[in-house]
């Protein structure tokens, strides 16, 4: 069986005998609007988009960065003929700790027919205090700091997409304001907690990641906010499109993306080889995402190999600096709590899952800086499989997953 996966800009094929081929998991299948333009202007329309936007003078476009698979030319287009008659239009994009966005990544993120001018648009900055304000407290004290420019507009139109997130069980909805708009010790407030494991991808209810966040964005006026939430597929068409209420529209849209990300499996493998999503494959901070989703699926003792290309480098780079500190797995699962600053959930929930599993990651970076973050690296992909279903037995199998950075597979003994 030859089974060929993504890897940067090219694919690498893999020759795994019949007898041990336990099959490929992906995204596909999903039914589609067939008409994205006009079943995105109805939403607006019966959202009552025009009554939201009538008589406002300071209008607020929130978008994401080019992480996330939103379409967001498609939805400006669609709002363009909503905002054109308000006096004052801005754009901010919610950047989080996400590097500042390129010249050509707001031309994506605007596409070819919404034209604004680059005083208009802004970008969070995590690091740059002056341009937060302090919107109130969480339950333990933390200050939740908030862009600015979310308390300049009068209203405020959120853009997002909604896919499975590793710790804050799906992206999109609130998570466009925190951590999206947030200063960045806001945002550590708030990460602090991915270190509890009931924050899970797919999980909201009793994650306490996503009950922190949506405790945060109460401090806001509903009022003024107009969400619309996008689900698409893994080519990036539109299989929803969820307008109105922040937390409403959202909760619609998880229902959606759990049908179009979640694929169940009949059992955990030994070895299972995740291939990285485009665009999260671009650096090291991202990698986490993909073997979060597939963990669940591994057998005690088994083995997870991660592609990830990571052409781009590290990334925020506040998890990697954290490993000077942190040089083992045994080292960061002994750190005391005040300890825990940003970065550290990542390497912390790294070192639980290696008490249970191994973790090897086939990557463009150097060997060392692999390491650097408890993870072994692969090498030669098509040798390492070879190794690994050696070392386990002629029962085992691998399993394949595509679309690792949004797919997340269950066991389903019924599958």
């Amino acid at each position: 069986m030859t089974v060929k996966l993504p890897y940067g800009d090219c694919e690498i094929a893999v020759e795994v005998p019949d007898s041990r081929f336990g099959g490929i998991v992906e995204l596909g299948g999903v039914p589609t609007l067939p008409d994205p333009h006009c079943a995105a202007d109805d939403e607006l329309t019966t959202a009552g988009l025009s009554r939201f936007i009538a008589g406002v003078r300071r209008l607020l476009l929130v978008v994401n960065d080019t992480y996330r698979m939103t379409p967001t030319p498609l939805a400006l287009d669609c709002l363009s003929r909503f905002i054109g008659g308000a006096p004052e239009v801005r754009m901010i994009v919610a950047t989080g700790l996400h590097a500042r966005p390129t010249d050509e990544d707001v031309k994506t993120i605007l596409g070819s027919r919404f034209a604004m001018d680059r005083d208009e648009i802004s970008f969070s900055d995590a690091y740059d205090r002056s341009q937060f304000e302090l919107i109130g407290k969480w339950k333990d004290g933390s200050e939740i700091l908030v862009n600015r420019a979310a308390l300049w507009a009068d209203r405020i139109i959120v853009i997002g997409s909604v896919e499975p997130h590793y710790f804050a069980g799906f992206t999109g909805g609130p998570k466009s304001f925190v951590p999206g708009l947030c200063f960045c010790s806001t945002i550590e407030a708030n990460h602090k907690l991915a270190a509890d494991m009931s924050a899970q991808p797919c999980r909201l209810l009793g994650n306490p990641v996503a009950e922190s966040i949506r405790e945060a964005v109460g401090f806001l006026d509903p009022r003024r906010i107009f969400s619309l939430q996008f689900v698409t597929d893994s080519v990036g068409a539109v299989a929803g499109v969820f307008a109105g209420d922040l937390l409403k529209s959202h909760d619609r849209a998880v229902e959606c993306s759990r049908r179009v990300y979640m694929r169940p499996v009949k059992k955990r493998f030994r070895v299972v080889v995740a291939a990285h999503s485009r665009p999260l494959d671009r650096n090291l901070y991202q990698l986490q995402k993909a073997f979060e989703n597939t963990v669940s699926i591994l057998e005690d003792g088994g083995e997870l190999v991660v592609l990830s290309a990571c052409k781009e480098g590290i990334g925020n780079d506040e998890f990697y600096r954290m490993a000077e500190i942190y040089p083992s797995p045994e080292s960061i699962l002994s750190a005391q709590d005040a300890a825990r600053n940003l970065g550290f959930h990542k390497l912390y929930r790294t070192a639980l899952h290696l008490k249970r599993i191994r973790i090897s990651v086939k990557c463009e970076l150097p060997d060392e800086t692999v390491r650097r973050i408890y993870l072994e690296p692969a090498g030669d992909l098509q040798k390492k499989v070879n190794e690994l279903l050696s070392k386990y037995g002629d029962n085992s199998e691998v399993v394949f997953v595509k679309d690792a950075g949004y797919l997340v597979p269950c066991v389903d003994r019924a599958a």
